[in-house]
């Protein structure tokens, strides 16, 4: 079963998701430069949500380097059997079994941005600390217990097997057929922490994960995210930070003195502010594969509480600054059992424009209902159903979808019809 859901979304002035210069992003669409938030910082944000926190709670995955960390504190932790002055070879070779990302001056805006940054150039991990594996990759929480248990086991197993694998010189030297078999009990650790791997999460099973590495398998991910973008024109503006000194008429000695900013910055702070067009889906047939242990149930309730969280989740970046939050004021969900992914982007290929008497968000929502109606229906598979949510502005007619007065209906509409799908195995 196929899920898409589109929506739009008016955001005011605000620096939501930065580049390398500390611009908000931008693209160019349509011969003009659009506002821009990257879909991984939309997924960081849907992730870390509290509609996922109170959903999945514990059972959420960690992204993080301190992998390596993790296993030493757990062998600790569990009186494992492997002694603390090994703890700093263990971790440097479980931290070479990955390979290093060469992070561009972007990512040291990942974390205001609320962005989580590509895994991009790679070389071997090396002087990024033993106890991290220079790669940001997600693990369910179990995962690193259970490679202490391995590591353990492989200890006191395969002594000389362990000391090859945390890169002791082993004396005498081994002759090729232990050599042989110290490879075989290796490859044997490697191949149990990969398959230990595989036992995934929600969010991983949802949004995917990268990776280079014998330990971690890759996953492709069961729900694209595109990236947003604006609907119109975007201009960029820029505002200098001043601060007054509340004490400076009390203090100072002369008018002069006591005149102007008590503090002017020296630099400038970027923003803009755009109506976003938003879209997503989901193949619940491929969430299923990741997590076989689902059932219907759980497949519908993970539907719904994605849109839940898609809906209602903002960016981060530079929101005590400026505040920018904003609802969407449309939302069209539409199910199908085709896997017909289409986005509906093109409705503001030539961009809309606002004016006095011109509301954005509204020119945007009829601009988006003609192109339904004109070009998405013939692509259309002939058992597709829609819902909607439209709401201010933005409240138009879509033919052929049900209206939903609240975003708990359309969730609740999500919900049990995917999960009655998925019961009963036939399209809509």
């Amino acid at each position: 079963m196929f899920l898409q859901i589109h929506m739009l979304q008016s955001l005011p002035p605000g620096n939501l998701n930065r580049d390398d210069t500390r611009q908000p992003k931008k693209c160019i669409f349509g011969g003009v430069t659009r506002g821009r938030i990257s879909s991984q910082c939309l997924k960081r944000n849907i992730r870390r949500s509290p509609q996922f926190e109170d959903a999945f709670g514990d059972d959420l995955a960690v992204r993080t380097l301190y992998l390596p960390r993790m296993i030493a504190d757990a062998l600790r932790q569990g009186n494992l059997g492997v002694p603390d002055d090994e703890f700093d070879e263990l971790m440097a070779a479980i931290a070479a079994k990955f390979k290093k990302e060469k992070r561009s001056s972007e990512a040291e805006d990942a974390k205001e941005g609320g962005e989580e940054q590509e895994a991009t150039q790679r070389e071997p991990s090396t002087a990024n600390g033993v106890d991290k594996t220079g790669q940001l990759v997600f693990f369910p929480p179990p995962y690193a217990r259970r490679i202490a248990e391995l590591v353990a086991d492989l200890r006191n197993r395969n002594l000389p097997a362990y000391n090859r694998f945390i890169g002791r010189k082993l004396t005498p030297k081994p002759t090729k057929d232990v050599e042989s078999t110290l490879k075989t009990e290796i490859d044997r650790f490697l191949q149990k922490a990969n398959d230990a791997s595989k036992l995934l999460t929600v969010d991983i099973g949802l949004f995917g994960r990268m990776t280079t590495s014998d330990l971690v398998v890759n996953v492709e991910a069961a729900c694209q995210v595109a990236h947003a973008i604006g609907t119109h024109e975007t201009i960029i503006e820029c505002d200098w930070f001043t601060a007054m000194d509340e004490k400076k008429m009390e203090f100072a000695p002369t008018q002069t003195e006591q005149a102007g900013a008590g503090f002017i910055g020296s630099g400038v702070t970027f923003f803009n502010s755009a109506v976003y067009y938003k879209y997503l889906n989901l193949d619940t047939d491929a969430l299923k594969k990741h997590l076989p242990s689902l059932s219907c149930e759980h497949v519908a309730r993970v539907a719904g509480v994605l849109l839940d969280a898609a809906a209602l989740a903002n960016p981060t970046g530079k929101q005590n600054a400026f505040a920018s939050h904003g609802v969407h004021e449309l939302i069209l969900v539409e199910v199908s059992k085709t896997k017909r992914p289409i986005s509906y982007a093109n409705a503001f290929l030539q961009p809309v424009e606002g004016g006095l008497a011109r509301n954005l968000m509204t020119e945007s929502a009829i601009a988006l209902k003609k192109y339904i109606d004109s070009v998405a229906c013939a692509f259309a598979p002939a058992d597709l159903r829609r819902a909607y949510l439209a709401v201010g502005p933005a409240s138009v007619e879509i033919n052929g979808a049900e209206r939903k007065n609240t975003l708990d209906e359309l969730v609740a509409y999500v919900v049990g019809l995917v999960a009655s799908l998925q019961k009963a195995g036939v399209s809509p």
